[in-house]
Order: structure tokens, then sequence, then C-alpha cells
């Protein structure tokens, strides 16, 4: 009998280590590969936001266009250009061919692009100018201005797509069975959510220890902070590509590569053309990509608009002029909340896929976003009427809001890293090579980028619709309205996904068996 079915575990170490020694060199490079993943994608997110929110002239209402013009197009010819490398290169080279532009990326924005931005930037002059000769348009003009900006935050858009989905969750699905995921994939993300507390840290604290000099503006100088944040991110892919080099090398046989004994790739291979074709016509596929493209769109719609809170939350009262690091400060804070919150969630969730089910776990996600958002929304509606109540307690209707929406930004990430990611990835282990590869690339980075276009896409309309963004009392409950809607749709998918994927779990356990 093996030590994996004579072993038995304690409660709390089947919690927290559901390990045995024999696994141990898979699970500790794959936390430090999904550590550094998660890393770098809240410093990245976070400066993403902080730069084009708060620079002058702009707003969080610029991110729609920034996701609609910039990070949909993109996203759609990176995952071309990933499947058709997929066809060309091995699957060790497309991983460090995946990985390497980012790093080279994060370390000539901090030590170069940054640095030089005022040659790169156009002039608050010319923004000023284009927005009172086309005020609808109004936020439009910062994404261009600050292209710059625009740029880091399509690359940390697409890193937090193609870093979790490709680089990690690709490759975890590719050496995992099914019944050693359902111990590792909650507990890869409990510890590996201890790289957001420790991004939020660096980002909350940093300004303390580095004490950024006033510039000539009035504000502080960022410049500091961001060669920090650029190298400790080259840092992290380092980290990555030696976990994934060792794994590779000495620790996964030829089988759990997906090669033969001599080394070939045994993927088949197909165009785009033909993925495309079959990705169309697999209702399973479409099933998770519904649920991507309805995440996107819900958490899209209230992040939105509660970053425009907390930009006018940190702004200076008399001048307008938004604080750019108490921004990064604050949000640094959120992000280690966020972690803390995950961790707990796992801790206290991991047992719910094998006790209650599939179904109830992926559906715990959308019914915490509707809950949270709506109460968000209701808010921000009626916040004039309930002035006096917050004044009566000794605050105000913004500080109010801000707080709100952080409550649903922790609590709605903090389901989706618990339960939303595993259970969506699980549904990947039944498929063949093809889907698992092409497929989930496709979704993953498409659909993510379809569900936050999605929703950039909604509030444009809803926007358009209610006489321009001079009138955010109407178009606020025609969003909250469609997150209900979005959430429903999301709910439905699930329900329909839970039958599928319990067929196809029943298949591969059948075709083992014989």
């Amino acid at each position: 009998m093996s030590n994996l079915s004579s072993s038995r575990m304690t409660k709390w170490r089947e919690r927290l280590w559901p390990v045995y020694p024999e696994e141990m060199g898979i699970f500790l490079p794959m936390v430090v590969i999904m550590f550094s993943i998660l890393f770098n994608y809240t410093v990245a997110r976070n400066v993403k936001d902080s730069l084009l929110v708060n620079s002058p002239g702009s707003s969080g209402k610029v991110l729609p266009w920034v996701k609609l013009g910039l990070v949909t197009p993109c996203s759609i010819l990176a995952v071309i250009g990933y499947a058709k490398l997929s066809n060309i290169l091995s699957k060790q080279r497309l991983y460090f061919t995946t990985l390497l532009p980012f790093a080279v990326y994060f370390l000539l924005f901090g030590f170069v692009l940054y640095p030089m931005r005022e040659h790169f930037n156009f002039s608050t002059d010319w923004i000023k100018q284009c927005q009172e000769s086309y005020p609808l348009l109004k936020d439009f003009f910062p994404a261009v201005a600050y292209w710059n900006y625009s740029l880091f935050y399509m690359m940390a858009e697409l890193w937090g797509n193609m870093g979790i989905a490709l680089l990690f969750w690709q490759f975890a699905n590719q050496i995992t069975p099914t019944t050693q995921a359902k111990r590792f994939y909650p507990v890869y993300g409990f510890w590996s959510n201890l790289g957001l507390v420790a991004a939020g840290s660096l980002t909350a604290f940093s300004e303390d220890f580095l004490k950024p000099e006033r510039l000539a503006s009035g504000e502080k100088d960022f410049g500091p902070q961001l060669r920090l944040y650029c190298s400790c991110m080259v840092v992290a892919c380092i980290a990555i590509a030696v976990s994934y080099w060792w794994l590779n090398t000495r620790v996964l046989t030829d089988a759990q590569k997906g090669t033969d004994a001599k080394g070939k790739k045994s993927k088949p291979k197909l165009s785009l053309k033909e993925s495309a074709v079959y990705l169309l016509k697999s209702r399973y596929l479409m099933y998770i990509a519904i649920l991507m493209v309805a995440y996107g769109i819900t958490i899209n719609i209230v992040e939105v608009t509660w970053k425009d809170s907390v930009g006018h939350y940190f702004s200076d009262p008399v001048s307008g002029m938004r604080d750019m690091n108490a921004y990064n400060a604050f949000m640094g804070k959120m992000f280690i909340g966020t972690g803390i919150t995950t961790m707990v969630f796992i801790l206290f969730s991991k047992n719910f896929v094998q006790s209650l089910g599939w179904r109830f776990s992926a559906n715990i996600t959308p019914f915490v976003t509707m809950i949270t958002g709506v109460g968000f929304f209701l808010f921000v509606v009626f916040k004039d009427y309930l002035g006096g109540v917050c004044e009566m307690l000794g605050t105000s209707t913004l500080t109010v809001a801000v707080g709100l929406g952080l409550v649903q930004n922790v609590l709605t990430k903090g389901v989706k890293y618990a339960l939303f990611d595993p259970t969506k990835e699980m549904a990947y282990i039944p498929l063949d090579e093809e889907e698992k590869i092409k497929g989930k690339a496709a979704i993953d980075v498409i659909g993510g980028r379809a569900g936050k276009s999605g929703g950039s896409v909604l509030q444009l309309i809803c926007n358009a619709a209610t006489g321009g963004l001079g009138a955010p009392q109407l178009s606020v409950p025609l969003l909250g309205g469609l997150l209900v809607v979005i959430t429903w749709w999301w709910i439905w998918a699930v329900n329909k996904l839970a039958i599928a994927y319990a067929k196809k779990v029943m298949e591969t356990e059948n075709i083992k068996e014989v």
C-alpha cells in the first residue's frame, strides 16, 4: 500500500497542508510560482490605477476607454500569438517566451519610460483643449495623453490574465490529476495569497521609508517607489522561471510533462481557425467562458464607480489635485485585507467542494458579488437622502461610499480567489489536451477581457443614454440593474456547467478503470 493511501492527516493539516512527503517537490515550487504571479499582479494593478486615475485631468472614468480601446484588442492579439506559438515551440520554451516580455517591460517602465514621462505624455493643456472641444469624449483624451500609463495598464491586465491562466493554472492542470487537485488547488490559493499581503504591504508602507520629495508642481515624487515596485516584480519573474525550470528538470516525469520518453511533445496540433471552431462547438467550454465574462463585467461595473470615489476622497479640496501616493497606500492596505480575507475564506471553505459539492461552491461567488454590489449601488443612488444620517454619525457620504466599495471589493475578490478560481480550474481537468491548452487560453485571455471590456461598453452606453457623464444619478441605477441581470446569467451557467462537469468526471474515471 502506498504512502498516499495509508497516511492519515489531522483536520488542521488537511486544511493547511494536505501534502504527502513525496508530493513536496511539486507542491512547494507551484506555491512559489502562484505567490510570485499574484505578487506581481497586485503591485501592477495598484500602480496602473494610481497612475491613470490620479493624473491631472483624469479620473476613474478613463478606465473603460483604456479597457475597451487598448486592453481588449491587445488581449486578442496575445491569444492569437500564443496559440500560434503553441504549435511551434515546446511547452518549456512557450512558457519562457510568455514570461520574458513581461519581465523586460516592467524593468523598462520603472527605469526608462516613467522617468522620461514628460517626453512621452501629452500636456495637461492639450487635455483641457480637447475636453472643451469634445465634452462627450472628455474621459477619452486622458487615455491618449497618458498613453505611457495606458500601456502599463494594458501590460498589467495581460499579466493578470496570461500570468494566472497560462503560467500557473494551465501548467497546474497539465501535471495535477483530479484526485490531487481536490487537495492542492484550494491550498494553492491559501498560501499564494500571501503574495497579496506582501504586495499590499509593499505599496502601503513604501512611502514611509522612502520619504519621496515634492516636485515643483506640489505633488510627491512617485519615481522612487515605482523603481522599487518594478525591481520587485522582475525578481518575482526570476523566481517563477527558476521554479518552473526546477520542476521540469528535477521533479516531473515525462508523463507528467506531457512528453514521451524521447522528449517529443505529445500534444495535438490544430490551426487557430480549427481551435476557434472547436471552441464554439463545445457547450462545456462556452459555460466556462460565461463564468469568466460575467465575473469580468460585474467586478468592472462596481470597480470603476468605486475607484473614482476613492480618487475624490484623496483629492485636495481646494486645488482638486489628487494625491497619487495616498491613493496607492490606500489600495495597498485594501490588498492586505483582501489577502487575509481570502486566506480565511480558504481555511473555512476548503472542504466545500468535497462535502457540499462543486455546484454549491461555484455559486457562492456570484451570490456574494450580487449582494455586496447591489448594497453599494443602493447607497450611491440614495446618498443625497442619507447625508443627514451620515453627518449624525460623524462622517460623510463619500467616506461611507468608499467604505462600502472597499468591503465589496475585499469580499468579492476573497471568494473569487478562494472558490471561483479553484472550481473553474477543476472544470478543465477532465478535458483533453487540446481543450486544456488552446481552449483555456481563449477562454481565460479573450473571455476575461470580453468581460471587462463588456463592463466598459455597458458603462459608456449607460452614460450616453442618460445624457452623458453629467448625470451619474441616472446611470448608476442602470448599472445596478445590469449587475443583477448579469449575475443571474452567471448563476445559470454555473448550474449548467455543474451537470456537464459531473458527467465528464464520471467518463474520465471510467476510462481510467478500463
